[in-house]
């Protein structure tokens, strides 16, 4: 049977962040309900008939996932077991807020198979989860000491550039981050995009770009002496614990996501839910599947470029339309690494990936 990648995007959060432009709604009780309700039926519509994959990998985000009850859980994985391996997907990864962390509540994931954290840490700076309207560094270091003792590989999401912080307040975040030895970091820059409020508009006015850039190198660099692979562009492992989940999206593999907002790749057809937790409520049975929106016609070559050089594989270099001249100039800008097989991104090179894939894959000049 074929292995399937599923994402679950989960809506709910108790209050907004400053920077964030996903979609969310406020949690509420009845409202959870009611979506796990329709996650269980989509699951039903949209899954492929049971002898013909099995799950390999399992990401739950949204959102908030954490602030599920353990009934949603148990109803979420009552539901997914006809398309479960025997001994549960190689990974299966749940994003937690520090503040919904308990001993009870991790154990409790465990004991459904959750077997990777993704700990929304970001900052362990006073002024830096004030600004973010994040919680307090305390709540960031006991929710740390109770995933680190559950789970062997566990995943800490840092934020670049927050205003009002200080580079070295960045370095004492990644420092004492280090100090648990974490199997995995996601290191993203704050940059705006997607459908912002005015508030996240206004948050973002203040972030400067050139320092998320100086910040990235500097974690690049402490990173890399620090035993950790620069696998992608925002992500940084222990040999061995890269996330399988995320090398699916990466490599070009089938992806099914399921709830509002969610996005899919299966069969070379993506497809994405509507951005609507009313819309996505509306819905029962096969008209999850009618309901989503698709596209077919995107620039697949500059598209598979793009993921390719995400990562520190890299792409063929066959692959690349440019002349000769242009892949050298690049070459000694320090941009990319040409070993005469394959282009890789250095992490200057990651800085510009956008301009660099888009250059790289424009036809040769006559």
């Amino acid at each position: 049977m074929k292995p399937l990648s599923l994402y679950i995007h989960v809506p709910f959060c108790t209050r907004r962040c400053s920077y964030c432009s996903f979609y969310h709604v406020d949690t509420a009780r009845d409202r959870e309900v009611r979506f796990i309700d329709t996650l269980v039926d989509e699951i039903g519509a949209a899954m492929p008939p049971r002898d013909q994959v099995l799950l390999h990998t399992i990401f739950v985000g949204g959102g908030t996932p954490t602030v599920l009850g353990n009934d949603s859980w148990e109803r979420i994985l009552s539901a997914l077991a006809p398309w479960m391996p025997a001994r549960g997907p190689a990974e299966f990864t749940v994003e937690m807020n520090p503040e919904d962390v308990t001993r009870e509540m991790v154990s409790f994931l465990r004991g459904l198979g959750v077997n990777r954290a993704s700990l929304g840490i970001q900052s362990m700076h006073e002024v830096g989860q004030k600004v973010l309207k994040r919680c307090a560094p305390e709540t960031n270091a006991h929710a740390i000491e109770i995933v680190m003792r559950e789970f062997d590989n566990v995943s800490f999401d840092v934020l670049l550039g927050v205003p009002k912080t200080t580079p070295e307040d960045l370095a004492s975040t990644l420092a004492t981050l280090l100090e648990h030895g974490p199997r995995h970091f996601s290191v993203y820059g704050l940059e705006a995009g997607g459908d912002m409020s005015h508030e996240v508009e206004r948050f973002f006015a203040a972030v400067d770009p050139d320092r998320v850039a100086d910040e990235y190198l500097k974690v690049c660099g402490e990173l890399a002496g620090a035993g950790y692979r620069h696998y992608e562009v925002s992500n940084f492992a222990e040999p061995g614990f890269e996330s399988l989940h995320n090398r699916v999206y990466w490599d070009g593999g089938d992806y099914l996501g399921l709830g509002p907002a969610a996005h899919s790749f299966v069969g070379g057809q993506r497809f994405w839910n509507e951005p609507s937790l009313d819309s996505y409520l509306s819905r029962r049975g096969g008209e999850h599947v009618q309901a989503r929106g698709a596209d077919v016609h995107g620039d697949q070559v500059i598209e598979r470029l793009m993921l390719a050089l995400r990562t520190d594989r890299g792409a063929p270099r066959d692959w690349l339309t440019r002349d000769a001249s242009v892949i050298e100039s690049f070459r000694r800008e320090g941009l990319i690494v040409d070993d005469g097989g394959r282009i890789r991104a250095t992490d200057q090179g990651y800085l510009v990936l956008n301009d660099l894939v888009l250059r790289l894959g424009e036809e040769k000049s006559c």
